[in-house]
């Protein structure tokens, strides 16, 4: 008998540990948690993203056509699992272009497809088309016959696609052409802006150019103006309808280079932006002289939560203006500035000369804490709530000293960042801005014959000759 209660009593607690483990494990099912171990922040979501997923209230059905053998398939694959543990609006559905035809060929005369390889987003209907493009930077190499993944932009595209879905509508961005400006249709591996371009439609946005002759106004679906380095002057008719769109809560995105004289200079004054005809130099933040490396950001949605270097080129000083004796005003444009340079720059006016030097007396200004020195600002003017608490929408403007920097041949560390950051804010989409692209991080184990040699007697040799001896030890111990 006290047999078989001790029997009784093993399987009882064979089962109640069988019972536990049962119930841990469909707690854990039911919460999981998920912990980033490792030093890298490859596939973590930005702040941005997991505020956009939290205000998701609607189901976002993807469906991945990628095959297993893509050299993104996983890097996809982890991050759209971190999207499904924040939110359980999300579902996936892989479908396999090269297995999977039938499949492949219905749900792409669904949604029009005409290519593999490509993400496809379905909100209550609406659908919106990501490709592997859209997805990483994707270059080729001199000597290398396939092309190599500089950087991962898969969260970028991502929350785009669901963003842009969730409003519904899907803004038009005109890019100013008719003065000599940089256009988004010049495909020039040095001087065009096809690259930025294709990066504001990727971030779920229409593009088209405008020349003003001939228009009475900025067109009404204008959601916002880009001014892109104007080379020639401007009419005061074409300024007038430029200043006219701001007023009526317009929002506008300018560009200028160093040593030209475009028109908007009058227009820019009275909205509070200084400019003088200079070109900054900043010895402690150069590569070859003509360039200019941002590292100080001051507070504001575009440049705080940036962490890259922006690089621009020969530019000009633009400095938020002083005026005391309107700053109590409600129509005052506020101005302030994103970035500014080191405390050894300063603005050269000597332009002529063959090298730059501070020259005291002469018109150059050097960067000071009275006199800070910035290379942007962001206007922006009405601003407010009113006694019934409707918010107004307010006019806003964002002035560069530098074009080049978005150029096709200039897109490095953070100037694209930046450039979309800027758009974003114009825009009004803060859910956007600053979700930056994630470089590919490769860890190359470099051995000599030698250490080659070591590893494999360590392997081969010395990991089974440890187990044996440790093997004989217990044994003669036992025997013992």
């Amino acid at each position: 008998m006290k047999r078989i209660l001790s029997n009784l009593n093993s399987l009882f607690a064979v089962l109640l540990a069988f019972v536990l483990i049962q119930m841990i494990g469909w707690v854990t099912i039911r919460n999981p948690i998920r912990v980033n171990l490792s030093d890298r922040t490859y596939y973590e979501l930005s702040e941005k993203t997991l505020k956009l997923l939290k205000e998701l209230d609607r189901d976002v059905h993807i469906t991945v056509f990628f095959q297993e053998e893509h050299a993104l398939y996983h890097d996809i694959e982890n991050l759209l699992e971190e999207y499904q543990y924040q939110s359980r609006n999300i579902h996936v559905d892989w479908v396999d272009p090269a297995r999977d035809l039938a499949r492949t060929e219905k749900l792409a005369n669904t949604y029009g497809l005409t290519e593999a390889q490509v993400m496809v987003f379905d909100i209550d209907g609406q659908s919106k088309v990501v490709k592997q493009n859209d997805l990483a930077e994707i270059i080729m190499e001199r000597g290398k016959k396939a092309p190599t993944i500089s950087a991962f932009k898969g969260e970028q595209a991502i929350s785009s696609a669901i963003y842009g879905l969730m409003q519904g509508d899907t803004p038009k961005v005109y890019f100013l052409v008719g003065h000599g400006e940089k256009r988004i249709s010049e495909f020039d591996p040095m001087i065009g802006y096809s690259r930025i371009g294709t990066a504001v439609l990727r971030d779920n946005l229409d593009v088209d150019e405008l020349m003003l002759s001939g228009e009475k106004a900025i067109p009404e679906d204008a959601a916002a103006l880009v001014i892109a380095g104007p080379e020639k002057m401007m009419s005061l008719v074409e300024v007038e309808m430029i200043e006219e769109y701001l007023n009526r809560s317009g929002r506008v995105l300018v560009m200028l280079d160093a040593l030209k004289q475009t028109g908007l200079e009058p227009m820019l004054n009275r909205w509070g932006v200084a400019l003088r005809d200079d070109i900054v130099v900043d010895p402690e933040n150069t590569l070859r002289g003509s360039d200019v490396h941002i590292r100080r950001y001051n507070t504001h949605p575009i440049s705080m939560e940036m962490n890259s270097i922006v690089q621009f080129i020969l530019p000009r000083s633009v400095m938020a203006k002083v005026d005391d004796t309107k700053a109590t005003s409600e129509d005052h444009p506020t101005a302030v500035p994103l970035f500014f340079i080191s405390e050894k720059g300063w603005s050269e006016t000597q332009v002529d000369e063959p090298s730059a030097k501070y020259d005291e007396g002469t018109g150059d200004v050097m960067n000071s804490e009275e006199n800070p020195i910035s290379l942007g600002v962001a206007v922006e003017r009405g601003a407010s709530e009113t006694l019934l608490d409707v918010q107004i929408r307010p006019s806003r403007m964002v002035v560069f000293g530098d074009s080049d920097f978005v150029s096709n041949g200039s897109m490095v560390g953070g100037n694209e960042d930046l450039f979309m950051s800027s758009l974003n804010w114009l825009l009004e989409r803060e859910e956007l801005m600053a979700i930056a692209s994630k470089p590919i991080e490769e860890v190359k184990l470099s051995l000599s014959r030698k250490d080659l040699r070591r590893l494999f007697w360590i392997n081969v040799a010395g990991v089974p000759a440890v187990a044996m001896v440790f093997g004989l030890l217990v044994w003669s111990r036992r025997r013992k």
